[in-house]
């Protein structure tokens, strides 16, 4: 299987510490849906100023949407970026201020749970994953996320600080006890959860198909899946037009293999599978992908 050295995202976030606290201060003072009048100046400030997420918004909408992206359109990708960011305030507080969670597809999702071997929740940088741990809370499941800490910048840092619990919620990736952790959270019947979009430099890829062009998808979350058995389950939490998060769960829908010889292609099959739902999440909802960066390897 291809390596990438690929080090595109797995650099320290963009954000300003100073910014996030007011930020915070904010929407203590006056509220979210207060709040929301700044998304406009914020939209166009990281519009001016950020070239590289501008050129790559462009070309992810280019292969997106029917219609030649506009710099309204790029606008507006940046704009639902910023509103997610926002609602993640309110989600980590837990007041009754944040956003409303629908779900669809609960059923499979507690089918997936009921055999006691936990659950591998796989998602994407596409909506936001803070509604589903709001969902989380409100049905006392617990939740881990397996996730690659090493480029989490200062706002990121302030944000998590709003919630004493978060700290513990996370497996990161890359320590020497990172299996363990994970085996040791299934054993106890919960739910971990892998953004699976993004390949660090150290992970074996698998080449794929998506939006018309080749994508590299980390092989780790589907090995990880065949290593400790656990069903493997499809989640986003998409914002709507009322403002109201819709999260679905859906079935991976790729069984296991049950020899070695038949892993190489579950992987494959597998990889196929979470692109393809990928695919369709952003034909029907193009401004909630969140990769701003060069995800096709197309740009100059």
């Amino acid at each position: 299987m291809p390596r990438t050295a690929d080090r595109r995202w797995v650099v320290p976030e963009r954000g300003n510490r100073f910014a996030m606290q007011v930020a915070l201060l904010l929407a203590r003072k006056v509220g979210r849906r207060r709040l929301e009048w700044l998304l406009g100046p914020i939209t166009l400030y990281f519009f001016l100023h950020n070239g590289a997420a501008r050129r790559a918004s462009r070309a992810y909408l280019r292969r997106a949407l029917p219609i030649r992206p506009t710099i309204t359109t790029i606008m507006r990708h940046m704009r639902c970026f910023a509103q997610v960011v926002l609602d993640r305030i309110f989600f980590l507080q837990n007041t009754t201020d944040m956003p409303h969670v629908r779900v669809t597809g609960r059923e499979c999702f507690l089918q997936a749970l009921a055999d006691g071997r936990g659950c591998l929740l796989l998602g994407a940088h596409i909506g936001s994953f803070e509604a589903l741990r709001a969902l989380g809370r409100e049905h006392g499941i617990t939740l881990r996320m397996l996730m690659y800490r090493s480029n989490l910048g200062g706002a990121t840092d302030v944000l998590e600080a709003l919630d004493p619990t978060y700290a513990q919620t996370i497996i990161a990736i890359g320590q020497v006890d990172t299996m363990l952790r994970v085996a040791e959270s299934l054993g106890r019947g919960e739910v971990v959860g892998i953004l699976g979009d993004r390949t660090p430099d150290t992970d074996r890829c698998i080449r794929t198909k998506m939006l018309g062009g080749d994508v590299l998808l980390p092989e780790g979350p589907f090995r990880l899946g065949m290593a400790t058995g656990a069903p493997m389950v499809l989640v986003s939490a998409i914002r709507a037009a009322d403002g109201v998060y819709d999260v679905n769960f859906v079935p991976l829908g790729v069984p296991y293999p049950t020899s070695r010889q038949g892993r190489s292609a579950f992987v494959q099959q597998a990889a196929e599978r979470y692109a393809g739902w990928m695919e369709a999440l952003c034909r029907r909802h193009p401004f909630s992908w969140f990769n701003f960066y060069d995800y096709w390897k197309d740009l100059p």
